[in-house]
């Protein structure tokens, strides 16, 4: 099995299991992996980062990053590589060919690295650490009332090919 299948694999069971155990919730969106398997897509190349952002700090580099690299877009979702049998919340950044640019897993021990998420909105991003206080959207949604997980992502969060190839 290749890498995104175990990746989607992985994100279907927790998303399943967390729907099974929640059964109070009122939410659209029991769990962030429903969220993401419901609006997200595999990114699959991956090209060498510009930079080298600090270890364990994946939402921070690449929301800094935007400053520096106006070109390049921010994504979050999940990630595993070759030897990772859990889906990691991750936070990287495309370029205009939806090729993955992640200043984090950097060298041999990310062999395989695979994603699976959203490309946010630049302005969605400022907007929500100004309101969660946080780099992170997607973990940082209990912040802002669970809000994402009430209703989904608004129009204006997400890009889309489409999107990117009109920048």
């Amino acid at each position: 099995m290749n890498n995104i299948d175990r990746l989607l694999e992985i994100l279907n069971e927790q998303a399943n299991l967390i729907d099974q155990l929640n059964t109070r919730s009122e939410f659209r969106y029991k769990s962030t992996e429903k969220l993401v398997l419901d609006y997200g897509k595999p990114f699959l190349k991956k090209v060498k980062p510009p930079f080298k952002g600090e270890p364990k700090s994946c939402f921070e580099n690449c929301y800094k990053a935007l400053w520096d690299y106006p070109n390049l877009n921010y994504c979050e979702g999940f990630a595993i590589d070759d030897d990772l049998n859990l889906a990691v919340s991750h936070a990287w950044l495309v370029n205009n060919s939806l090729e993955v640019i992640d200043p984090t897993w950097i060298g041999k021990k990310y062999k395989g690295s695979t994603y699976f998420g959203v490309i946010f909105n630049r302005e969605f991003v400022m907007e929500m650490a100004e309101i969660t206080k946080s780099y992170g959207i997607l973990d940082s949604d209990y912040r802002n009332r669970h809000l994402l997980k009430r209703e989904g992502f608004p129009p204006h969060a997400l890009l889309t090919k489409k999107t990117i190839d009109a920048l």
